[in-house]
């Protein structure tokens, strides 16, 4: 009963048993195997070599190679999946299995087994596969272990894989970072993960795009393992980044450039102002009607004074079609400044030539607009200035003919407008002035100099020599190729005989001071030898005359002495004014001041003043040596005669170096000056202003002649019962 039973089901199932004998090789098989393959068991028990002859010949070996595996125990049953030829010609698909169920001698002996026709589930897996293989995106089926069921030839594409891609494992094929690992748990967990737009590396570093999603597909109620889809956006992504960077490219440009950008679409609504237009006048808070555009903007005509009317703002009229004038020019009023714009515009197209608006290029020529006006007006200004300049003006070409020439230079040459048409400038230059001009002329004309001035004599045209002062310079054009000369000509003619005149009198002068000093020299030398014999002869009367004679010859030599102190200072006047061209030598100042103490060592201590040298070691100075011996050892005499007996009296010496002169400061607490009462004559001669026994006026007088005529200068501040502060300033240079 329960064979037939059995036997029912198998055959219900279309799945046919068979039997092998292996040592016999005798085959053994049930109506339903034949039935498989359309046969009747009696159409084929004959056949010798059944497998063989109805399998597909690229399958036997396989098939062999399976069941060699299981009779040596390598396998723990025998499978297999080929074709068979069918009764009807035609190869299906069968799938047999089997196992060894006794043995002989330790031999496999018999094997049973079944076979099921397979074709059915073949086809469908193969439209499975093809749908996988050719859709349109890259997909890929795996399993719970990410292991691969199946991918589309798009994905075997898209990430460089092998054909025989089905069992590997996908975290054997990638680095896959943590984040997507979390994403396949959660999936494997029943969720969906998916982007529109995601940013990958590959290998090299190179960025592409992908649309991904992440998916369980089930077995039954079980989930089976994932679904990965992905969609390569990285050349639509590109285009995007391209396209991007040629807007933010444009857009750079657009708001670099000093030109004011506005666009507009068909309905006239504005769509863009760049950087510069935004600068002039901003962008509306609310649309803006067509009507109001002008108000809104402060659109006006040239003349800065009339509204535009919508139909002549520009850009409204290159949407509508109309053409541009080439000086199409409107004004903005800008916060009560008006800017002159030029206009220029074009009308917008889609891909299908369909027009979808208009730009207008607004440029700024408000400057130039404001250049001309200037240019005009010193073009009038120049006219002016050069028909009325005191001086004689002329325009000359490069080649030396006139262009134009002003009314002075008639009136300083003598010559007429007519005449100078008859010959050039160089026809009247003194012969002796024509060299020097024409090196200068091609230095200019060369670029080498922007302008020059030279002393010239010209003819004048009633035969006299006129001297000028010529000043040239070069107008270039936009070659920098020369367009003409500025010729300034002032008249020094009066000038000159009057430097001439100057010079002669100045040639007498010198003549006669030098007459002057030989006198003065003769007079001193005879004086002092006359003096020196009288004082002689006064002495020798001193000796033989007593009473009231004695006493007139004791008169007598008083006066003879002042007489030689005179003729002194007489000679040093003298010799202060011939050592006028002694060098100057660099001196080192500390040195100086030691030999002054040095010399007045006995009447500094007989005084006792104390003798202050606070100066810088390393200061040298330019003087001539006897005059600054001299200099010092007059202030500090003075400093010792005009001391204050109740105080512990000094004479101090200081120096500070600015940057174009030293300073000598020399200053004493002594009885001081009132140089509101002898400021003007504390350097004039025999000008005394304290009572002493040997004060002569005569010091300070010699002592500033030498200061000057080493080219320093001396300045002093005093006040009375404070002391006094003489300033010697000599001009300093780097080089000493």
């Amino acid at each position: 009963m329960n064979e037939q039973r059995y036997a029912h089901i198998l055959k219900g199932t279309a799945i046919g048993l068979w039997e092998w004998n292996i040592l016999t090789k005798e085959v053994i098989f049930s109506e339903e195997w034949a039935k498989v393959l359309g046969y009747t068991p009696d159409e084929i028990s004959h056949t010798e070599n059944l497998w063989e002859a109805l399998c597909h010949p690229e399958d036997y070996e396989k098939s062999q190679h399976l069941l060699e595996s299981h009779l040596s125990g390598e396998s723990s049953f025998y499978e297999s999946e080929v074709r068979m030829r069918h009764k009807d010609g035609r190869y299906i698909w069968v799938k047999d299995q089997g196992k060894v169920v006794s043995w002989k001698d330790g031999k496999p002996e018999w094997m049973t087994g079944f076979h099921k026709e397979t074709t059915q589930a073949k086809i469908d897996a193969e439209i499975k596969r093809t749908f996988i293989d050719q859709a349109p995106g890259a997909i890929a089926m795996f399993d719970t272990e990410l292991n691969y069921l199946a991918a589309s030839k798009q994905w075997i594409i898209d990430y460089n894989l092998p054909e025989d891609i089905e069992g590997q494992n996908h975290y054997d094929l990638f680095d896959i970072p943590e984040r997507w690992k979390e994403i396949h748990r959660r999936c494997l967990a029943g969720e969906i993960h998916q982007a529109e737009e995601d940013e990958f590396f590959d290998r090299t570093g190179n960025p592409f795009y992908l649309r991904w999603q992440v998916k369980p597909w089930y077995r039954g109620d079980k989930i089976g393992g994932l679904l990965m889809q992905t969609s390569n956006l990285t050349t639509f992504k590109k285009l995007q980044i391209e396209r991007l960077r040629q807007s933010r490219f444009q857009e750079t440009v657009f708001n670099a450039i000093d030109v004011g950008i506005v666009a507009c679409n068909e309905k006239k609504e504005l769509t863009y102002f760049n950087k510069t237009s935004r600068e002039w006048h901003g962008l509306p808070s609310e649309p803006v009607p067509a009507s109001q555009l002008s108000e809104y903007y402060s659109l006006y005509q040239a003349d800065a004074k009339t509204l535009l009317a919508e139909k002549d703002i520009p850009l409204l009229k290159v949407l509508e079609g109309q053409q541009l004038n080439e000086d199409e020019i409107i004004v903005i009023k800008i916060k009560d400044k008006d800017r002159f714009v030029r206009v220029t515009g074009n009308q917008l197209f889609d891909e299908k030539d369909r027009m979808i608006g208009a730009v207008v290029a607004m440029h700024d020529i408000t400057e130039i607009i404001k250049s001309t006006k200037e240019k005009n007006l010193s073009d009038t200004t120049f006219k002016s200035s050069f028909e009325n300049a005191p001086i004689g003006m002329a325009l000359v070409s490069p080649e030396g003919d006139w262009i134009q020439i002003n009314q002075q230079v008639s009136e300083i040459l003598g010559y007429t407008e007519e005449d100078f048409r008859s010959f050039s400038l160089k026809d009247i230059i003194y012969p002796d002035d024509l060299e020097i001009d024409s090196v200068f002329l091609n230095q200019l004309l060369q670029g080498k100099k922007d302008n020059y001035q030279i002393e010239k004599r010209y003819f004048h045209k009633n035969g006299g020599i006129v001297h000028a002062i010529l000043s040239v310079s070069v107008v270039r054009g936009d070659q920098n190729a020369p367009l003409f000369l500025i010729k300034q000509i002032t008249d020094i003619t009066n000038q000159r005989k009057y430097e001439t005149d100057l010079h002669k009198a100045l040639e007498l002068t010198k003549n006669q001071n030098e007459r002057l000093m030989n006198f003065s020299h003769i007079v001193s030398h005879n004086l002092r030898s006359h003096s020196g014999n009288l004082s002689m002869l006064v002495n020798f009367l001193k000796e033989e005359l007593k009473g009231d004679q004695a006493e007139l010859v004791e008169m007598l030599g008083s006066a003879s002495a002042q007489l030689t102190e005179t003729i002194e200072h007489l000679t040093e006047v003298t010799e202060l004014q011939r050592n006028e061209d002694e060098v100057l030598k660099p001196v080192r100042l500390k040195e100086y001041l030691k030999f002054t103490e040095n010399t007045l060592k006995a009447i500094i201590k007989e005084n006792n003043i104390r003798f202050i040298d606070d100066t810088d070691s390393d200061i040298l100075i330019h003087a001539i040596p006897a005059y600054l011996e001299s200099i010092l050892l007059n202030f500090t005499t003075n400093a010792i005669k005009y001391r204050s007996v109740d105080t512990d009296s000094y004479v101090k010496f200081e120096t500070q170096k600015l940057k174009n002169e030293i300073i000598l400061s020399i200053s004493d607490n002594g009885l001081g000056i009132d140089l509101n009462k002898h400021g003007e004559k504390l350097f004039g001669m025999y000008n005394t202003f304290h009572e002493h026994a040997d004060s002569r006026g005569i010091g300070l007088f010699i002592t500033k002649n030498q200061i000057e005529a080493m080219g320093a200068e001396v300045r002093v501040a005093s006040k009375v019962g404070k002391g006094t502060t003489f300033e010697i300033r000599f001009p300093y240079e780097e080089k000493i």
